[in-house]
């Protein structure tokens, strides 16, 4: 007699093996859990605790009150280095093929020349990586912008270093760390202030670039290059509004002292460099006062200078007699002040 054959099914006892199968691999997954996690490199940061994200404090010159977690771990905002580029040509090849372009007339972009090298860091794109690490002319640079203080700067860097998103906000702004091997113990940098906040004091110098449109930028510098895009990432540059904050009250982070003037706090300036300090101009006064061609003249240190400006979209170059771009900062009225409460603002 031949014998029959057994089918096991999912309704005739199946599951129970199925569910012994999923159990077991939980099972699994938990006890070799401390095994992975060990193998697994986690940036420090907690979002919460200030401590947990292993910075060395010491001689903190920021008020220990206004140093706050930026409500995620170090490098969550990821940095890029050594970029990859777009040429011009590239940049319009790009643009034909894709629905979403890459660039357009109004988009803002920071824009550096150094030894005869021009390129431009999108700021659609800092908004993601917020720090970039590149080599422009020859020059090691780090470009940085952080959103919610308006600030954007560029400063040079020495050739082996690499900064990061240390994850924490001094005083409603942007710290940067330099990577080390050895994670705990690195110095905190400001941007807005060119130099450390923590341990020795280590300065960096301002970069003249300009903070202007790429309608602006291309006809007068046309071989210039473009950092490109993350593939896998081009979402996320087209994503969130800053403006919506800029219009409203509500602050992200604390900042203190608060400019007791008349003007709006989140007002966006620039901040020029002169022989021993910053003359400092809200965009939107030089915008009412500049002439038809859109420029505000005015001098400093004696020399005179010349403020392109725009309104929409909102920006403000500073040049010297030549042409040159002059070093300086774009920032809310409310950090630059927070950071050099002896500032004023200039009247136009």
């Amino acid at each position: 007699m031949a014998k029959e054959e057994i089918k096991l099914t999912f309704k005739g006892g199946g599951w129970v093996l199925a569910l012994m199968g999923v159990m077991l691999t939980m099972m699994l997954v938990w006890a070799l859990y401390p095994a992975i996690m060990r193998t697994t490199e986690i940036s420090a940061g907690d979002g919460k605790d200030i401590q947990s994200f292993a910075f060395d404090l010491t001689n903190l010159s920021i008020n220990q009150n206004v140093l706050v977690p930026g409500m995620h771990h170090r490098n969550m905002s990821p940095a890029l280095s050594d970029p990859k580029l777009l040429t011009v040509e590239a940049l319009a090849s790009r643009n034909n093929v894709h629905r979403n372009k890459f660039l357009v007339s109004k988009d803002l972009v920071v824009g550096v020349t150094l030894n005869g090298e021009s390129r431009v860091y999108p700021l659609h794109m800092l908004h993601v990586h917020e720090i970039v690490n590149d080599t422009l002319g020859g020059v090691p640079i780090v470009v940085s912008w952080h959103w919610p203080s308006g600030h954007i700067a560029v400063h040079e860097r020495k050739p082996e270093s690499q900064f990061a998103n240390s994850g924490l906000i001094g005083n409603g702004t942007l710290l940067m760390y330099e990577l080390s091997d050895v994670e705990g113990g690195e110095q905190l940098y400001s941007p807005l202030l060119s130099q450390t906040v923590t341990g020795e004091v280590q300065e960096l110098e301002l970069i003249p670039h300009e903070v202007t449109s790429w309608a602006s930028w291309f006809p007068r510098h046309q071989e210039t290059t473009s950092i490109a895009p993350i593939e896998g990432m081009k979402k996320r540059y087209r994503k969130g509004n800053p403006r919506i904050y800029f219009s409203t009250e509500k602050l992200y982070f604390p900042v203190e002292p608060m400019p007791a003037d008349a003007f709006n706090p989140k007002t966006t300036v620039i901040a020029i460099k002169t022989l021993d300090s910053f003359a400092v101009y809200a965009i939107n006064q030089l915008v009412e006062e500049a002439n038809d061609e859109g420029l505000f003249q005015t001098s400093i240190d004696g020399n005179p200078i010349s403020i392109e400006v725009n309104d929409n979209p909102l920006f403000a170059v500073a040049r010297d007699a030549s042409g040159k771009a002059i070093p300086s900062h774009r920032a809310l009225w409310m950090n630059w002040h927070a950071l050099h409460p002896e500032a004023v603002l200039q009247k136009p």
